[in-house]
């Protein structure tokens, strides 16, 4: 569908700012603009925002799509503005409207509901934790291509490691990759990283990813895709 098409797209540019995705489909033409993760704003032939995607969501065909980075949404299409959503965001409130509305209703009740159990999350024991993260490692290292795994705390402790030889190696090296990442983001003012895909001439590639202050490292073969392989790991951590 078009739509997964759009979608693997606005995963790989997730930590950037001012991104505007150029579409072509069926002779029409259109531009989606995404900032940090969340969609403010798009046009599709005639449609604006959120009629775009009630267009795009049922519509087949070859789809071209365009990148380009650093271009800001400019004036001229607020008109029913989508407030800064996520694609999932939009596509529930198009399916389920009056759930969305009742959900918005809701949102100050909710607030410190959410909270508090934002907090009682945070005090979990690392026992509970630790299981999470081995059922999340096992599943990242069923992903076609991954050739090893290993999960980290942000202080460099290995919480879990599969098919590594030397985890006192891979976690230095990943933890001093995943921190200078960080510092060439600042430098070019990106939001807080979530994952980068590191790469060498001789075979050496892998993909670091931070998820709620864990750190994966996923060792991946040079015969697939990075940024499928990147995709396919951020969703599974996502869900």
């Amino acid at each position: 569908m078009v739509l997964e098409d759009i979608r693997y797209q606005l995963d790989q540019f997730s930590i950037f700012d001012d991104v505007r995705l150029s579409i072509e489909i069926n002779n029409k033409k259109g531009v989606i603009y995404y900032n940090a993760g969340v969609i403010i704003g798009a046009s599709f032939d005639d449609k604006k925002n959120i009629d775009v995607f009630r267009e795009l969501k049922d519509l087949e065909g070859q789809i071209s799509i365009n990148v380009s980075i650093g271009e800001p949404m400019p004036d001229g299409i607020d008109e029913d503005k989508i407030d800064n959503k996520s694609l999932d965001e939009i596509l529930e409130l198009i399916n389920n409207p009056e759930a969305v509305s009742s959900d918005n209703d809701n949102d100050n009740d909710n607030y410190d509901l959410n909270k508090n159990l934002q907090d009682d999350l945070s005090s979990f024991n690392y026992e509970v934790s630790n299981e999470a993260i081995t059922a999340i490692g096992e599943n990242l290292s069923q992903i076609t291509g991954v050739e090893g795994v290993i999960a980290l705390k942000s202080s460099g402790e290995v919480i879990y490691s599969k098919d590594i030889e030397d985890t006192d190696f891979e976690s230095a090296d990943t933890l001093f990759l995943f921190n200078q990442s960080k510092d060439l983001g600042g430098i070019f003012s990106f939001q807080d990283l979530n994952s980068v895909i590191c790469e060498a001439n001789n075979n050496y590639r892998k993909i670091i990813i931070n998820n709620k202050n864990i750190i994966y490292s996923l060792i991946v073969s040079s015969s697939v895709q990075a940024l499928k392989t990147q995709t396919e790991a951020v969703r599974l951590l996502e869900s």
